[in-house]
């Protein structure tokens, strides 16, 4: 089966909008912020903006493809028919429910916790979409559960780069930025524990029905490991080496922090945009 390719662009980017949401949020929180500034809350607000308007354009794109219609053809009597007949329709309710109160919290509130528990839940409604969406019984709700977490730990990497990398453009210093990097490399080893955990076994569970080694699916996962790894060496870099040399003040060493941190987020997008092909895909290759 191919993937369609407008399934997966409204996937990616709804994805990366929910992930980027949640991370920024859940890394604040990391750093023990209990209030978020104002332009913080701005920038929460435009991802969750952009977030749910990238889940319409998703939850269109999904029923454009159960319907084998291009999208623009799709009418509002069969999108709402489709939404209401399936689990689509739920997943999406809650993720804008939980998007339009976290508007609401950020418009009354500055404090982090709650705009992060808001966001984790938008975030979550994910794991019941592809693979995980699909199963049944107990091993559908373990793959589930292991799905959110594996999230949760995905969108903090994720949210730590684009604050470190806006920390670099912004004003807020080099002694802030070097403190946010230290911060997060206490935490790294149980982001990584967490992903290489809920990975594998959400891996096994969703081959367990039958698997090739020659599958598309095997391949890309091949590569989503590889590129795990790529993410995994670039940070060890930037915590044991470029760190060090920047709270130094090494000739060149914020430029090469600057080119790796954008790297490692280069590589956490690719990862994102193969789990958006790789829910459209058979790991037995049917």
């Amino acid at each position: 089966m191919q993937p369609d390719a407008g399934l997966v662009a409204a996937r990616f980017v709804s994805l990366v909008a929910l992930m980027a949401m949640a991370g920024v949020a859940f890394h604040l929180a990391s750093l023990g912020r209990t209030l978020l500034a104002r332009r913080e809350r701005i920038a929460i607000a435009g991802l969750g903006a952009a977030g749910a308007i990238a889940s319409l354009w998703w939850a269109a794109a999904s029923v454009a493809a159960m319907a084998a219609l291009p999208i623009f053809e799709l009418d509002r009597v069969m999108l709402l028919a489709v939404l209401e007949a399936t689990p689509l329709g739920t997943v999406l309710a809650i993720r804008l429910a939980a998007t339009a109160c976290l508007f609401a919290v950020l418009a009354l509130s500055a404090r982090t916790l709650p705009v992060l528990l808001l966001a984790l839940a938008a975030l979550a409604t994910s794991a019941w979409t592809g693979h995980s969406g699909a199963a049944e019984g107990a091993y559908g709700l373990l793959q589930r559960l292991l799905d959110a977490v594996h999230l949760g730990a995905a969108s903090l990497w994720l949210g730590a780069l684009l604050v470190f990398i806006a920390s670099l453009l912004g004003r807020a210093g080099l002694t802030v930025l070097i403190e946010r990097l230290a911060a997060f490399s206490r935490t790294g080893t149980v982001v990584v524990s967490l992903l290489a955990v809920t990975g594998t076994i959400n891996a096994v569970l969703i081959g367990r029905a039958g698997w090739s080694p020659s599958s598309g699916w095997t391949w890309l996962l091949a590569v989503k490991l590889a590129l795990f790894l790529a993410m995994l060496g670039l940070a060890a870099v930037n915590r044991w080496r470029l760190t060090p040399a920047l709270a130094q003040g090494a000739p060149g060493a914020q430029r090469h922090l600057a080119w790796s941190l954008g790297l490692e987020t280069a590589c956490a997008l690719a990862i994102v945009a193969l789990v958006a092909v790789l829910g459209q895909l058979d790991p037995a290759g049917v």
